[in-house]
């Protein structure tokens, strides 16, 4: 079996520009033009803390399988 589950997530300017104040980053127009220029695919692998990783899992099979 190699089917896998596909999540896609949008984010608005305002939600971007929110997290990265938190982060502190400065979203400025060139920073915003290369996110948006195309799909950005992220792994779980991508975050280092397991215990995230396995809360975002979490979160985001439970909101897909309620969401069908």
């Amino acid at each position: 079996m190699n089917e896998k589950l596909t999540v896609a997530f949008e984010f608005s300017r305002d939600q971007v520009v929110t997290v990265a104040t938190l982060a502190g980053v400065e979203l400025d127009q060139e920073l915003w033009s290369k996110l948006t220029e195309k799909p950005v695919n992220l792994s779980l692998n991508d975050i280092d803390d397991k215990d995230a990783q396995l809360g975002l899992m979490i979160t985001l099979v439970a909101t897909a399988v309620e969401k069908i």
